[in-house]
């Protein structure tokens, strides 16, 4: 019985170290324009989607 559990919690743990490589290659990937201009016509150039990150410290 322990040998059973053991197996589908190492294979659980596998999976997700597995999943999260994907997003690790991503994030390398990701080329941050400075301006919004900037980053509309690159998107527009390549047909990808714009993320607009707004932050303040009130």
């Amino acid at each position: 019985m322990f040998n059973f559990v053991f197996r589908h919690i190492s294979l659980g743990v596998l999976l997700m170290m597995i999943g999260t490589i994907p997003a690790l290659v991503a994030s390398a990937e990701i080329n941050w324009e400075k301006s919004l201009e900037d980053g509309m016509k690159e998107a527009e150039k390549t047909g990808k989607p714009v993320m607009l990150d707004f932050y303040t410290d009130w």
